[in-house]
């Protein structure tokens, strides 16, 4: 049975079509403490109408006059004012409910939701408020109750957030929030929960900038799940890039440039000593030894591989093999936490996107989900930028959906990250957001973050986060569940690192 919490009552053009106002029920309200963030229900011309707290006012006649309270104040004391009337009486909350949408139950009363519609008539004034039980809940919100990803509680209640993972997943996810806003934390939630499946899961491929996650491979329950890649170890294959490749990566390299080395990389195919695979110093090679290309050139095309051959990433063969690395129900996490070259950074990332989109295209591998950490490094906003990564990281995100290949984006500055990109992003994790700018690009780039929106965003603690978008039918808070397992990292302050640094400046 519903539990009653108060009654819908008129009050400054209130009810309309989008809010209406109720007066919290005094003996209820003993029981059941009403907050902001509390899902409600009742009765209209419609059908039922779902809601959610959005405001609430606690009001009294005896303390509504100002000047009489100050008055009071400087005299006496305001406890005679209780003694004398009965204040306490006349003391009333009125809870603004936001209309998300009616639903109506199937003729059979087994409390299944038949449909769901948007409301074009107000709540009637006199009708019953009541909570909304968790199973219509549910329902309504959107949540996999069988096979969902327990991400935590929605918030102000004990219910469990359960996100369908096709939903979330299959038209793209951003996590965002500012930094030490739990961005990581979040992530490594869902790992969890995507490792937990014993069926239909997605092959998981982290880009670990910073190494956050390497924790997991030494968590005895996930070990045989996951698989980490140094990159400083991690070579590209020469032979299966095209000469343009080769552009992308130094952009100097003009078309006459290109033309001649497409030759160059023809004769190295063909010969039969390098049996189709060569490095970019063998390529040096053979051009160097070709008497009859023009001087200039030669010289031009021999620097910029020259400058590339610097950044060691470059072979006759791939490693590791991409193609292998991947396997169904397993974690590839690549780790870039000792690279500190930001080129080199953005040519690794590009490479191991332009693999996954390409074998996935040609389904020679799982589905796979690929996350992105620090995402504005490789896909900058700024037109100028000349990110070597942000085209191919904007191609998944506009038609990755048709091939299962999957994008999470995670960032602390959405405004300096694509709008491209993250206007792809059907389904957003958004922790707390601060900066005024990083809000405003928000706005811009999704059409439901609205203003009411983004200041509630602003104002979100950490292990809270706004999930809105493609993974829910509205949009709603949840407190993030802790996770199941830790990093040693995080129990470290920072007066335990300057002491263990003195104590060995001391040795």
């Amino acid at each position: 049975m519903s539990i009653k919490v108060g009654t819908v009552f008129s009050y400054q053009d209130l009810p309309d079509v989008s809010n209406y106002p109720f007066i919290i029920n005094k003996q209820q309200n003993k029981q059941i403490f009403v907050r902001k963030g509390l899902f409600v229900f009742t009765e209209s011309k419609e059908g039922f109408l779902i809601g959610i707290v959005e405001r609430i006012l606690l009001l009294n006649e005896y303390f509504s006059d100002g000047l009489t309270i100050k008055a009071y104040d400087e005299n006496t004391n305001l406890n005679i004012i209780k003694g004398l009337f009965p204040s306490d009486d006349f003391e009333f909350a009125i809870a603004i409910v936001k209309c998300l949408g009616i639903i109506k139950f199937n003729e059979d009363n087994t409390e299944q939701v038949e449909a769901i519609s948007r409301m074009t008539y107000p709540a009637n004034p006199g009708s019953s408020v009541y909570l909304v039980d968790e199973s219509i809940l549910n329902q309504f919100i959107g949540f996999d109750t069988e096979q969902g990803l327990l991400l935590g509680n929605v918030k102000v209640t004990e219910f469990k957030a359960l996100v369908n993972m096709d939903r979330l997943l299959n038209k793209h996810l951003a996590i965002l929030s500012i930094s030490g806003g739990g961005k990581s934390y979040l992530t490594s939630v869902l790992i969890e929960e995507l490792l937990a499946r014993e069926t239909g899961t997605p092959v998981v491929v982290l880009i670990d900038v910073h190494g956050e996650y390497l924790y997991l491979q030494n968590i005895s329950q996930l070990k045989e799940k996951i698989q980490v890649y140094d990159t400083t170890y991690f070579q590209i294959s020469t032979s299966k890039l095209s000469p343009w490749s080769f552009k992308k990566y130094e952009q100097q390299i003009s078309p006459v440039q290109i033309r001649e080395l497409s030759k160059y990389v023809q004769e190295l195919k063909n010969k039969e000593e390098t049996n189709g695979k060569y490095s970019i110093s063998d390529l040096i090679s053979h051009i160097e030894e070709d008497p009859d290309t023009n001087k200039s050139t030669k010289q031009a095309l021999v620097g910029w591989l020259t400058e590339l051959d610097r950044l060691h990433l470059f072979g006759a063969t791939e490693n590791p093999n991409i193609k292998n690395a991947i396997n169904e129900g397993r974690m590839l996490i690549f780790s870039l936490e000792k690279e500190i070259n930001i080129k080199k950074k953005q040519i690794i990332v590009d490479y191991l996107c332009n693999r996954l989109f390409y074998l996935r295209r040609m389904d020679s591998i799982p589905p796979f989900f690929l996350i992105v950490e620090e995402a504005h490094q490789f896909c900058p906003e700024a037109a100028q930028s000349k990110a070597i990564s942000k085209s191919i990281i904007e191609t998944i995100s506009r038609e990755g959906r048709k091939f299962m290949a999957c994008l999470c984006l995670i960032s602390q500055r959405p405004k300096k990250l694509s709008t491209t990109a993250l206007s792809q992003m059907n389904s957003k994790m958004i922790l707390n957001i601060k900066n005024p700018y990083d809000l405003k690009h928000l706005m811009d780039s999704s059409e439901s973050i609205t203003k009411r929106y983004a200041d509630m965003i602003s104002t979100l603690g950490v292990g809270e986060m706004l999930l809105m978008g493609n993974a829910i039918n509205y949009p709603v808070f949840i407190d993030v569940r802790k996770r199941k397992f830790q990093s040693k990292s995080e129990d470290v302050s920072l007066t335990d690192v300057c002491l263990s640094w003195q104590k060995k400046e001391s040795e």
